[in-house]
């Protein structure tokens, strides 16, 4: 596969291009930073019409390359800027070879309309996208009445899992079956979409919404393969009330309304009510009050202390943020954190908790008060954010403190997002001499094998574990194996959420090395935490004792339980089969996760069968404790690691692995695939199998003598220029080299071609020179995941006879070809000037009253209007020009005025749009105060300006204006500010007039 990538570049809120990579380049030359995209792609004064930023699109979709003329894949990235705002990436890669592409042109007006239209529509299942289903139920409203309907969103429980089992062709299958299931049920629904991966979007009638149903309808049965999946549904409900909510905030409610579902309050199907309303308001003023606070400090950096379990002495703290808010008080960290993370703000307040610490650090320092070690929390957000890493290693190159007195703290979820740049990224924090805390151990991800993967050099146990040892003895059990693993690896702990002596006594018994919690200290302020540490004793430097008589525990039993792994994992009791643990994917496939397994037959609990299947690993076993096993069910083929051990001193069996069932069919097509290849070269000639992912020469052979003296080559191209030494002439050697090389064949794999082929002239055994068809067939091999590639060659020397005839037919495919292409071109040219056209008017050169409604559209989606005041004007007596000097020249005057006012509204921030016949309507974004100035300048602008006709004669004209200032919506305060116009035409030219 290509290890080249794909094409990127990246634009901010205004569509200048701020940074690109190589490929694109490649791909666009004329793509400059520091310009607008749509400029020099397109030479456009504005966003290209299927651009999937300006049309909010979400997910990749395939589009038509105009200058390429190819299919590509685009997806449209939000990314965090480094001023703070939203930008995007747009990441490019094409679609299928020029046959395929050739193939998907649009060759009708329905085909085109219907490509143009894509961003509407939801190719997986035939539904509406986001888009498409505002705009959809938009229309419903506008001839119905919207407190009839509903919206009710709904998801899948557990999607992920459904991918790792059945990969990504079986989710999709999945997606489309409840997709139609839904579509199709008695909620008989007015509008469906797929708004995102799993999350189906319905309009309905509340008359249809059937109570006594719905927990029906949340849970269904999938059948793949004779296996019966068991699916849980998740359900928001809002219903549409008669208000002045955008559809697409009713979208968001929904949504809201479905993430509370499977809370303990709403259960798995909740309706949107007040007090989620409340809450969506409240993170809104929440997030609108960030940016000030931040720049008046009103976020205040507590510490809490951590201390030394065997010495009780202070040894550290981490650096916690409260917010004291000028309105509405002190909020915790749970109110503000998610809607910072949500919103993408959490960056900005880690950097400034992390240069307060600085500060905080270098000030007691430059003081000689001694300090110790204090860890900051790091989002996973902050990884993706480059230009806060380069904080972290500038503000520890330019600061004086010793290492290790500032450490990070990353939280499970981070590294199990981060995946594999965790490793790197945690190396880059060390360099900069501070220690890495694995935060929350326990809290969500099952991190034993987490903890192995990654170098940390301290684990936080987290308080949800602390909190149960006095309760749960499983859980005192897993702290002991978790404590003692990080010793054996040579890992410290710190116990988090420590409140009572009984929790301090048993994690001092078990080894813990800190403790951290209200029984030592709450967290505190700054000049608190100050008086604290000058108080208390010092820790110095300790090493950890793993010298202790505790229990053995089996390591390798505790990593093979790593739910994270992707591997279905079985424990069960030989003698009885009775099941003893089975993880969330081995109770997923069962078709019942929720019943509980423990004690139950695993024959019973899997299968529903009152025996043991035929198949059952541990009938392969023999004499040997462990062996690695293949198991088939007749539907499926299971790769099992199969061991037997011991738990809690009683034998037991585990089983873990994978589904190979894929992996099987893909290596006997493989073989079949090499079988026919073969299968089919003539007798007499060469052939030649390499490795182009290893870049390896794997063998020669065939009847062709010179083929089989080509052996043992280093690699790929090696072999390529032996095999084109056979060709006659430098330039066909070259061509054959440019044609077959592991980059070129790399190349073509990497667009989806699985055969290359090139006519030449080449020498046989017999030194004579003939015409060859030399053929690249390019194949997985599922094994190892490698691309390989066979290359033989075929005598046609006696088909050369028909060359000529066969290059007449390809230059023919070839103009057709060109002639559709520019056909196509023609109609996107079209539809472009036809777009342009339908939004400004070509005499005054103002935007059209189209444009106007447009953007009195959008305007009805936004929570608060741009738009303070309106201006209507009228030219006065504009008849009378027109009956004493032609309506040719009147339109010389319509233009001459449409000039001025448009740079009038650039200089004062007023949008003008023609309205019709001499009328002009301003919308304003002015301060309401200044309309009246404004009207008057602009007045005197029109009555100052001498107006050149082409018959020779100069003429002047004046104009009328009524505005208001009144807020509406934004066609009430238009009609409004016209009766005002027509009131002051009644007081003569030249006037202005407002009604309010």
């Amino acid at each position: 596969m290509s290890n080249k990538s794909s094409g990127t570049y990246i634009i901010d809120e205004d569509y200048n291009v701020i940074n690109l990579n190589q490929t694109i380049k490649e791909m666009y030359p004329s793509l400059q930073i520091g310009k607008k995209c749509y400029q020099c792609l397109m030479g456009l004064n504005e966003p290209c019409p299927p651009c999937p930023v300006a049309n909010h699109i979400q997910g990749p979709q395939t589009y038509m390359d105009p200058i390429r003329k190819i299919y590509e894949n685009v997806d449209a990235v939000e990314v965090d800027l480094n001023n703070g705002k939203t930008g995007h990436a747009l990441v490019m890669s094409t679609v299928g070879d020029s046959e395929t592409i050739a193939a998907k042109l649009p060759r009708t007006k329905d085909e085109l309309q219907k490509l143009l239209e894509q961003q509407y529509f939801d190719t997986l299942t035939d539904g509406y996208t986001r888009k498409g289903f505002i705009r959809e139920a938009e229309h419903v409203f506008a001839r119905s009445n919207q407190a009839d309907y509903a919206m009710i969103l709904f998801d899948i429980h557990n999607f992920k899992a459904i991918n790792d089992i059945f990969g990504i062709e079986g989710g999709d299958q999945v997606l489309k079956f409840v997709f139609q299931s839904l579509k199709e049920s008695w909620l008989n629904p007015v509008v469906s979409a797929r708004i995102e991966s799993d999350w189906f979007l319905f309009l309905v009638k509340q008359s249809d919404i059937k109570e006594d149903k719905l927990n029906d309808l949340v849970n269904m049965v999938w059948s793949k393969d004779s296996r019966a999946v068991h699916l849980h549904l998740r359900c928001g409900i809002y219903h549409v009330e008669d208000d002045q909510a955008s559809v697409s905030r009713m979208v968001e409610w929904t949504i809201l309304a479905k993430q509370s579902a499977d809370l303990d309050k709403y259960g798995s199907i909740a309706r949107f009510n007040a007090a989620m309303r409340e809450k969506y308001i409240d993170q809104a003023e929440i997030l609108s009050g960030f940016a000030d606070s931040l720049l008046h400090e009103h976020f205040k950096v507590y510490y809490q202390p951590i201390i030394q379990a065997g010495s009780g002495k202070l040894c550290g703290a981490e650096a916690l943020v409260r917010w004291q808010h000028p309105s509405r008080g002190f909020i915790v960290p749970d109110h503000f954190i998610p809607a910072l993370e949500a919103s993408g703000l959490i960056t900005q307040l880690d950097l400034y908790v992390l240069k307060h610490v600085y500060a905080f650090q270098k000030e007691q320092l430059e003081k000689h008060i001694p300090i110790v070690p204090v860890s900051v929390n790091l989002s996973r957000q902050d990884f993706y954010n480059q230009s806060f890493m380069n904080e972290i290693f500038n503000l520890a190159q330019e600061s004086s403190l010793t290492e290790g007195k500032i450490n990070y703290e990353v939280t499970e979820t981070a590294v199990a997002v981060l995946r594999e740049n965790c490793a790197y990224l945690l190396q880059q924090l060390r360099k900069t001499g501070a220690k890495v805390l694995l935060d929350d151990f326990g809290s969500g991800y099952s991190s034993l094998g987490m903890i192995g993967d990654y170098a940390f050099d301290i684990v936080k146990i987290d308080k949800s574990f602390v909190d149960q040892i006095e309760t749960k003895p499983n859980v005192r059990a897993v702290i002991d194996a978790a404590i003692n693993m990080c010793h054996t690896i040579g890992m410290k702990t710190v116990a988090e959420g420590v409140e009572n002596k009984t929790q301090l006594d048993f994690l001092k018994e078990h080894g813990c090395d800190y403790i951290q919690g209200y029984y030592y200290s709450r967290p505190l302020p700054q000049d608190a935490f100050l008086a604290y540490l000058q108080k208390s004793e010092i820790a110095n430097a300790e090493t950890v004792n793993t010298d202790l008589n505790r229990s053995s525990y089996d390591l390798d039993n505790l990593l093979d339980l790593v739910d994270h792994s992707g591997q279905f994992i079985q424990v069960c009791h030989p003698e009885d089969y009775s099941m003893v643990y089975a993880n969330a994917m081995t109770r997923d496939i069962s078709g019942h996760p929720d019943l509980p397994y423990q004690g139950a037959k695993c024959y019973q609990y899997m299968l529903g069968l009152d025996a043991p299947c035929g198949h059952c690993p541990m009938k392969l076993m023999g004499d040997e404790t462990e062996k690695m096993v293949e198991v088939d069910d007749g539907s499926h083929v299971f790769s099992l690691k199969a061991r037997y051990t011991t738990w809690n001193g009683r034998k037991v069996f585990m089983e873990y692995g994978h589904d190979i069932t894929e992996t099987k069919a893909d290596e006997r097509r493989y073989a079949d695939q090499m079988r026919s290849i073969l299968e089919h070269i003539p007798e007499g000639q060469g052939v030649f199998h390499m490795d182009l992912t290893a870049d390896k020469w794997l063998s020669s052979g065939g009847n062709a003598k010179n083929a089989r003296d080509i052996q043992n080559v280093k690699d790929v191209n090696t072999l390529i220029r032996q095999i084109g030494s056979f060709v006659p002439t430098s330039e066909g050697q070259k061509l054959f080299f440019d044609t077959f090389s592991r980059q070129a064949q790399m190349q073509a794999y990497a667009v989806n071609k699985r055969q290359i082929v090139l006519e030449t002239e080449s020498y046989y055994d017999d030194r004579s020179i003939r015409w060859s068809r030399i053929t690249v067939h390019l194949i997985d091999n599922p094994n190892n995941n490698h691309v390989e590639s066979i290359l033989y060659g075929v005598d046609i020397s006696k088909e050369k006879t028909h060359i000529e005839e066969l290059q007449q037919e390809r230059q023919q495919a070839i103009m057709e070809k060109k002639i559709l292409q520019d056909r196509i071109d023609e109609t996107w040219k079209l539809y472009a000037q036809a777009d342009r056209d339908r939004r400004y008017d070509l005499l005054t050169c103002l935007n059209s009253r189209l444009d106007l409604y447009d953007f009195m559209k959008q305007e009805k989606q936004n929570a608060k209007s741009l738009v303070n005041a309106v201006m209507f004007l009228d030219v006065d007596d504009f008849k009378s020009i027109n009956d004493t000097y032609g309506h040719a020249c009147g339109d010389e005057c319509l233009k001459a005025i449409g000039k001025a006012v448009s740079s009038f509204g650039a200089a004062h921030d007023i949008v003008f749009y023609r309205y019709g016949g001499e009328e002009i309507v301003g919308l304003c974004h002015i301060k309401k105060e200044s309309v009246y100035d404004l009207a008057r300048s602009l007045l005197d602008a029109i009555q100052s300006l001498t107006i050149h006709l082409s018959s020779g004669k100069d003429i002047t004209v004046t104009a009328s204006i009524g505005y208001t200032a009144k807020s509406a919506d934004i066609i009430d305060m238009i009609q409004q500010a016209d009766k005002a116009m027509y009131e002051a035409k009644k007081h003569g030219k030249n006037q202005t007039a407002c009604l309010d």
